[in-house]
Parts: structure tokens; C-alpha cells; sequence
């Protein structure tokens, strides 16, 4: 008998582990791929490492600006791919080398059992019990009805990571983080990107200046969009879209978000299966079993998962939590894009709001380091920030504090008195608000 069974160790199930094993839990955790789940094999990490390199590719380019000179510039995907997968190993290695130490590893699938009336786990006809189970099993590509992924022109983001060369085109279906930072990276190696939206704006959860600031982006890396799009069909590399609008594209990424995974539920097993419901406050429809992170529908983003999973660990025990209204969003472009809280679009009496933007060139850091291009918003009521979206270099982390400031509710006026380091991009935070 194990005080915690967990299902899956991506960003969510370590979490729970971490938390657990602090709490000197007698944990059990069923893993059938590699420790730390999309964000560490598929998804963040993996990106973020083959950004790093399209961005220093592209700042060798544009060099000579800087008073240096470079010739003869050029890349070597293959290398790119062998740099992302040697951190993608060694994280992997260090999370299993350390986990494995302190908790009992299964590296086999596991689904749950319904016997009368105890809730089980089977992992390869090996049968586990435990006071509470956890199920984070994270999530697959969503796919697109008529445009299955066959894993060779109809791509999802995983097969990006398997391709042995680029291709000449590349149609992306959607405009959410994923669709956007690929549009980036692709077309930053010389890859004919066009990015199909079927909203009538780009990033369609993001702040209305946010929106149009995107748009500005990709005109600047040369790629194209599409919005308000209606896909038709796509035969001999032609994708229809509309009613008249033909591209040719060698292959399509279809990037429409990611849906959940949840283990098999056999009840009186093996004759009868069904389904495991999740709620929103993470329980299931199953007693002491919970589900968090990708799998439970909700904000898919590993730091959601990560805090979800900190609720669940708190529930086992008993604890109270901290609740937080407010799950920051990132889009890692150049420059980078943030947002955390009220959108501008979602205020429905605006009388009630200020609302304060402040242009990243205001700064002079941002004409050291070549990035001038940008904006800062934010949503004030009641002397309090409400919401604050953000396009710069170092979005993602100037997003971080206007989480912080926008959870504790702290006063306009006493952040604008706050000091910020100088020359620092954090200055924006204080010249927005005492902009006008």
C-alpha cells in the first residue's frame, strides 16, 4: 500500500512527487516515456533550445550594425537538432537519477482499476493500491478533421523534431504558441512559412494590441498570414482555403492546440471499461483519485500544471492553498510576447478602467541591445493593475513581476515610486504607469 500512486512525470507529476516526497509520503509513479513529459521532450525545452540557436543565427547576420563583421554565415539543422537533444537527455537523466532515489519508478503504461469497491492501478498485470492516485498523463497534437496527420507532409509539432532536413514551404495551421514560435524558427532557416488562422485576428487569446503587434512581427521575418480562414482541402501540395484562395506548400503544420490523455478504467476488470470524468477542482469521478496538469482540460502550460499539481498535493494533505487568479501566457518571439490577466477586449464597461501603454524605444537599454520594437499595456481599476500584456525582449520575465504585482494587489502609486535598476528593461513597468 502506497500513500500516492502518480501517472505520469511530466511537469505536473513531478511536482506532485517533489511535494509528496517533502511531506514523507510513501510515493509510487508510472511513467512509460521519458521522465518529464511534452514540455521537456516535445514541447518548451526542445523549442526554446533550437530558438536560442535560430536567434544567435540571425544576430551573426545582422551583425555589422554592431560595428563587427562576419562571413560566410551559415547553419547546420543537424546540428541544431544534436545541441536540443543532448539537453533534452541530460535533463532527462538528471530527473530520473534523482527521483529514482528517492520514490519507487514503473517505466510501463498503467490504467486504473475499478474492483467493488477499491480503485487500483495495473501496470503490466503487476497490481499497485494506493490511499490516492494522481493521474498526469499529459496530452497529444490535436487533430484536424480531413487533415490527419499522416507524419509525412501533414505534420503535428512532435514530427517537427524528426525531420532530417527542412522543407521548402510550410502551411501552419493556427496561431497559438506553438504555430507562432514554429512560424519563427522555420522561417528564420529559409522556410516559406504562411500561418492559417480561422479567427478573425492572429493569437486569438491575446490582448487586442498584442494581436496587432504579432502581426507586425511576422511582416517583419517575412511570413505570411492568413485570417478568417475556412481549409478546404490540400491535394498534390496545393491547400485550398475559402473559396478561391490556393497555396502551395510542400507540407502542412497543423498546430490547433492539444487534447487530453487519460489512462484506460476497466471496472470489475477486464470485462466492462469506461471513462475517468475529471472536475474543474481536479477531483475525478473516482474517490481519492485526482488529475492535473495537460490531462485535465484545462490551461495546457506546464506552469498551470505545476501550480494545479501544488492545490492536489494540498488536498491529500489536508492543507489550505494559496489560490492564484492569474496563469501568465508566453510566446517566445523576437521580441517576446506576455500576458497575464484582463484583456481589453474582455472589459465590458470601460468607463470603470484605465488603461496605460508605454513604447519599449521610451528606453535607451532598448537601443543598446538592438531591440526597440515593442509596446507595454496595462489595465488598471481601482489603483490596482488588472491586467498587463507585453511585447519585448524579456517579456517573459517583465511578465513575471506584473504577475506579482497584479496577485498582491499592489497600489499604482506605490509601484511607481518603487526603484528599478538602470539602464534594465524593468523600467518600462514604472514608465508605463507614470506614462500620462
Amino acid at each position: 500500500m502506497y500513500d500516492l500512486a502518480v501517472i505520469g512525470l511530466g511537469p505536473a507529476g513531478l511536482e506532485i512527487c517533489d511535494r509528496a516526497i517533502k511531506n514523507n509520503l510513501k510515493v509510487i509513479a508510472f511513467e512509460k516515456n521519458q521522465i518529464g513529459g511534452t514540455c521537456l521532450n516535445f514541447g518548451c525545452i526542445p523549442t526554446k533550445a533550437i530558438l536560442h540557436s535560430v536567434n544567435l543565427y540571425k544576430e551573426i547576420i545582422n551583425c555589422e550594425s554592431c560595428g563587427i563583421s562576419a562571413q560566410n554565415i551559415d547553419f547546420s539543422w543537424d546540428k541544431i537538432n544534436e545541441r536540443r537533444k543532448s539537453i533534452v537527455e541530460k535533463f532527462n537523466k538528471a530527473l530520473y537519477n534523482n527521483l529514482s532515489k528517492k520514490i519507487e519508478i514503473v517505466s510501463q503504461n498503467a490504467e486504473i482499476l475499478l474492483m467493488d469497491e477499491d480503485v487500483l492501478i495495473n501496470a503490466q498485470d503487476n497490481i499497485y493500491e494506493a490511499k490516492n492516485i494522481v493521474i498526469a498523463t499529459g496530452s497529444i497534437p490535436r487533430e484536424l478533421k480531413g487533415f490527419e496527420f499522416n507524419h509525412e507532409n501533414i505534420l503535428n509539432s512532435d514530427d517537427l523534431l524528426n525531420l532530417d532536413e527542412l522543407p521548402k514551404s510550410m502551411a501552419i495551421i493556427g496561431s497559438g504558441a506553438i504555430g507562432l514560435e514554429w512560424a519563427y524558427i522555420l522561417s528564420s532557416l529559409g522556410v516559406d512559412v504562411v500561418v492559417i488562422e480561422k479567427e478573425p485576428a492572429l493569437a486569438p487569446q491575446f490582448d487586442i494590441d498584442i494581436q496587432k503587434r504579432i502581426e507586425r512581427i511576422l511582416k517583419e521575418n517575412n511570413i505570411k498570414y492568413v485570417k478568417n480562414a475556412t481549409i478546404n482541402s490540400y491535394k498534390d501540395n496545393i491547400l485550398k482555403l475559402n473559396s478561391t484562395v490556393n497555396l502551395e506548400t510542400d507540407k502542412i503544420l497543423v498546430a490547433i492546440g492539444r487534447q487530453p490523455v487519460l489512462p484506460q478504467l476497466h471496472i470489475n476488470y477486464p470485462a466492462v471499461e469506461c471513462k475517468i470524468i475529471s472536475n474543474e477542482d481536479y477531483t475525478t469521478n473516482l474517490d481519492n483519485v485526482y488529475v492535473t496538469g495537460d490531462a485535465s482540460n484545462g490551461i495546457m502550460l506546464a506552469h498551470s500544471a505545476s501550480y494545479q499539481a501544488r492545490i492536489i498535493i494540498d488536498k491529500i494533505l489536508n492543507k489550505k492553498s494559496y489560490k492564484f487568479n492569474n496563469i501568465p501566457s508566453i510566446i517566445y518571439l523576437t521580441p517576446e510576447v506576455a500576458s497575464v490577466g484582463l484583456k481589453e477586449q474582455d472589459i465590458l464597461n470601460k468607463d470603470e478602467y484605465i488603461i496605460k501603454k508605454s513604447m519599449v524605444s521610451s528606453i535607451a537599454k532598448s537601443w543598446c541591445d538592438e531591440c526597440p520594437n515593442g509596446v507595454v499595456k496595462v489595465i488598471i481599476k481601482d489603483n490596482k493593475i488588472k491586467g498587463a500584456h507585453v511585447v519585448s525582449k524579456d517579456a517573459s520575465m517583465l511578465i513575471s513581476i506584473f504577475n506579482i504585482l497584479i496577485e498582491k494587489e499592489i497600489d499604482v502609486n506605490e509601484i511607481k515610486n518603487m526603484i528599478f535598476p538602470h539602464p534594465c528593461f524593468s523600467e518600462l513597468i514604472s514608465g508605463v504607469l507614470n506614462n500620462g
